[in-house]
């Protein structure tokens, strides 16, 4: 399937997974400036899961040994389920947002155990085949599975009048000095640093869930190249 897919498309995910990345880079930063550290796990796990997946698409952008991605994903899987749990725990039965970003971890997961020749500048469709045939065949009902939830879930954060909730959760401290609708950003009224005020506007709510819509878009379609 993947030799019927023209190279321009692997390049134009490969650009927008780095363009996710880098604006969630921003967010990390600018958060860390303004001591808002409400979804921070989310904004470095985007890092990683934008920066990982350009290498797929474009095998020349790729860098670091599987095993250690693989370590990288593992870890945030389990962080995200933790994150899950205590949210339960806390707040009552409830879908936690990190349930979404632990499927995504384990996406990723998936990726390198199952690794896809990506465009013409990626490792050859043989030698990926025989990676592949290593570790066995991916479940397509699995990955059928997987790909409706990221798909579902990109739906379903755009549509959502609650904006933000993608990356700091309906509970997170990112509502105390909102509307508590996700309408502002999550900004202490008396803070007027120059930090926060760019951060009132590059990490507008809406600008944040587009970021995961195309993340999730993007794995979704990397997820289906699998089978």
């Amino acid at each position: 399937m993947a030799m019927s897919i023209p190279s321009w498309l692997y390049y134009l995910f490969a650009l927008l997974m780095l363009a996710v990345a880098a604006y969630e880079l921003g967010l990390l930063l600018l958060g860390i400036a303004t001591r808002r550290y409400a979804g921070w796990d989310v904004e470095l796990s985007h890092i990683f899961m934008g920066v990982s997946m350009a290498g797929m698409f474009v095998g020349q952008w790729a860098f670091g040994k599987n095993t250690v991605w693989e370590i990288i994903f593992s870890l945030l899987l389990i962080w995200f389920l933790f994150a899950a749990l205590q949210s339960v725990l806390r707040y009552g039965l409830h879908l936690a947002h990190a349930l979404i970003h632990a499927v995504m971890s384990f996406s990723m997961l998936l990726m390198y155990w199952f690794p896809i020749g990506g465009s013409s500048g990626s490792m050859s469709m043989s030698m990926s085949m025989s990676m592949s045939s290593s570790r066995g065949a991916v479940d397509p009902g699995l990955v059928a599975l997987l790909s409706v939830i990221l798909c579902a879930s990109a739906i379903f954060t755009l549509a959502s009048p609650i904006k933000g909730r993608s990356h700091f959760g309906s509970h997170a401290p990112a509502y105390v000095y909102g509307a508590g609708d996700g309408s502002a950003v999550a900004q202490d009224p008396s803070s007027n640093s120059p930090a926060a005020t760019l951060e009132e506007t590059f990490a507008a709510p809406w600008l944040v869930d587009v970021s995961h819509a195309v993340m999730c878009v993007g794995m979704a379609f990397m997820l289906v190249l699998m089978t």
